[in-house]
């Protein structure tokens, strides 16, 4: 199972029942260096991938605060 979680208010954003490589997800052709910092093992066969929500998005969107 794949959590979408926000990584700045911490709120699930969605879930999926697959598994994390599962081709349509593209979380598989991440760089090793991306997967670290993007996804994190919370149980078996739970991964959680912290992401930005929409509320949490720079508006107007800066490139400089994409990462922080």
């Amino acid at each position: 199972m794949v959590v979408y979680r926000c990584r700045h208010c911490h709120r699930i954003i969605g879930e999926y029942g697959g598994p994390w490589d599962d081709p349509l997800l593209g979380l598989s052709k991440l760089t090793p260096s991306e997967q670290r910092d993007m996804l994190q093992d919370i149980g078996p066969d739970r991964v959680q991938v912290n992401v930005l929500c929409e509320g949490c998005l720079p508006i107007p969107y800066d490139e400089g605060l994409w990462y922080n």
